[in-house]
C-alpha cells in the first residue's frame, strides 16, 4: 500500500513509567492502522510479551560503542573530560553512541527495510543519541529535559540536545514550558509540531469491565500515578485530609508504586487515615477501579499531557487535577475545567468535594482529540515526502 509507512521508536530503556506506555500504545496503533511499528530499546531487554504486535529489538549503543578505539575514548571520557568539563558526560558519550545507532539503524534496514520516521523518546535517549540526526527524525518531548545553567556552558549543553533539531510536543504546555528554556539559552529547533500520545480508547473501555481483586462497600476517590516526588501525593494526602476533616466520607484509593510509598504511608498513619486510604500498589488494568470511582484526582507538579486524566473521561469518570504547569489545561476543558485546583492543599481539597457535590457529566468530545487513529494520522503526515514508498527489505 502506497501510504503504509515503517516507523522506528526508540527508548533508552524498557520501564513502567508513562513514557515507555506512551511509545507502547503508538506502536501497537500504528500496527493496528495498517503501518508497520518497530521498537528498540537502548538499554537491557525490550520486557514486552511474545505476542506483542510490533517487532521489538534491544540495542546497547553505549556497550556496543567501547568496541575496539572506542574503549580508549570511552576511558578519555570518563577519566579525563566529563571531570574537567562537569555535566558533559553524554556529550563525549552521545557521539559514540550515535555513531553505532547509526550502524545499527543501517544494519536494521537491510533486514526490514527503509524507515520512513525515527522517534526518538527521552532523555536517556536524547543524549545517548543526540549527535545522530536525518530528515526522518523527530525527538519526542515530554518536558524540558537536560535543564542547564543559562551560561556559555549550558547554552553548549542545550544546544547539542536541540539545536537544528525537530521536535514533537506532547502538549502545547509543554512547548510553552521549554520554548521559554530554549529561548533563555539561544537554541533555535530545525521545525517544531504538537502531537498529543494516543490513547487506546476501546481497549481501555474493554479492560474496565474486568472485576476487580478487591471491593470498598463505600464511594471512593481514585489516584493513579507512581509514587514519585514530581507527582506529589503528599498534597493529595494532605488535601484528601482537610476535604475529610470538612464533612468528605468518601474513601481515598491510591494505585500505584514507586520510591515514596512507605513516607506517603507514614503520612497517612500520621493523619489518622489508615481506615480511609487504601494502596493497591501498582496494577496492570486499574481501569475497573477507574470506571467506578467517583472522581480521579490528580496533585502533580506537572504533567507533559496528564494521559491518565484522559483514560478517566475515556469512562465516564470526571477529573480533579491541580492546574500546573504542563498539558493539564488541555485535556480538562469545558465543563471539566471549573475542577481544576491552584496547586495548594486548600484549593485541592475544595475541587474534591465539589467533584462529589457537583459532579460534571462526561461526554465522549472530551477525548475525541486523543483518539489514536487522529494522532496516526497526523504522526505518519509528518515522514519526508521523499520516504513515501514502503520499501522492503534488500535482498
Amino acid at each position: 500500500m502506497a501510504d503504509k509507512k515503517r516507523v522506528l521508536l526508540v527508548l533508552r530503556r524498557m520501564g513502567i513509567g508513562g513514557i515507555e506506555q506512551a511509545t507502547k500504545t503508538l506502536a501497537t496503533a500504528l500496527e493496528s492502522a495498517g503501518h508497520e511499528a518497530h521498537l528498540l530499546v537502548l538499554k537491557g531487554a525490550s520486557a514486552l510479551p511474545s505476542d506483542t504486535p510490533f517487532q521489538t529489538h534491544h540495542h546497547d549503543v553505549d556497550r556496543a560503542s567501547r568496541k575496539g578505539l572506542g574503549r580508549l575514548c570511552h576511558l578519555a571520557d570518563k577519566l579525563l573530560l566529563t571531570p574537567l568539563i562537569k555535566q558533559s558526560g553524554f556529550i563525549w558519550r552521545g557521539k559514540r553512541c550515535s555513531q553505532e545507532f547509526k550502524r545499527y539503524i543501517s544494519e536494521l534496514e537491510d533486514t526490514y527495510g527503509h524507515f520512513d520516521l525515527i522517534l526518538i523518546r527521552g532523555q536517556g535517549a536524547f543524549e545517548n543519541l543526540w549527535a545522530f540526526d536525518d530528515e526522518r527524525t523527530w525527538r519526542v518531548v515530554e518536558a524540558v529535559t537536560g535543564r542547564f545553567p543559562a551560561n556559555a556552558k549550558g547554552r553548549w549543553l542545550a544546544r547539542a540536545l536541540y539545536q537544528n533539531k525537530k521536535l514533537l510536543f506532547v502538549s502545547r504546555g509543554v512547548e510553552k514550558e521549554v520554548g521559554q528554556y530554549l529561548e533563555r539559552q539561544g537554541v533555535t529547533p530545525l521545525r517544531s509540531e504538537i502531537l498529543y500520545n494516543a490513547v487506546p480508547i476501546p481497549a481501555i473501555r474493554r479492560m474496565a469491565t474486568a472485576d476487580k481483586d478487591l471491593h470498598l462497600h463505600k464511594p471512593y476517590l481514585l489516584h493513579v500515578a507512581r509514587l514519585v516526588p514530581v507527582k506529589n501525593q503528599q498534597r493529595l494526602i494532605a488535601a484528601y485530609h482537610l476535604a475529610v476533616n470538612q464533612g468528605l466520607e468518601h474513601d481515598l484509593v491510591i494505585i500505584g508504586d514507586g520510591s515514596e510509598r512507605r513516607h506517603l504511608e507514614a503520612q497517612v498513619m500520621a493523619l489518622g487515615l489508615a481506615a480511609k486510604v487504601h494502596f493497591l500498589g501498582q496494577k496492570d488494568n486499574p481501569y475497573p477501579w477507574m470506571k467506578d470511582a467517583t472522581a480521579l484526582v490528580l496533585s502533580s507538579n506537572f504533567e507533559g499531557l496528564g494521559i491518565v486524566l484522559i483514560e478517566a473521561l475515556a469512562l465516564g469518570t470526571q477529573c480533579v487535577a491541580c492546574d500546573v504547569p504542563g498539558g493539564i489545561g488541555e485535556v480538562l476543558t469545558g465543563p471539566q475545567a471549573r475542577l481544576l485546583a491552584a496547586p495548594t492543599v486548600e484549593a485541592l481539597a475544595s475541587k474534591m468535594r465539589e467533584a462529589v457535590t457537583d459532579p460534571v457529566t462526561i461526554d465522549d468530545s472530551m477525548v475525541k482529540a486523543f483518539e489514536a487513529p487522529r494522532i496516526i494520522s497526523d504522526l505518519v503526515a509528518l515522514a519526508p515526502e521523499t520516504t513515501d514508498v514502503f520499501y522492503a527489505p534488500s535482498t
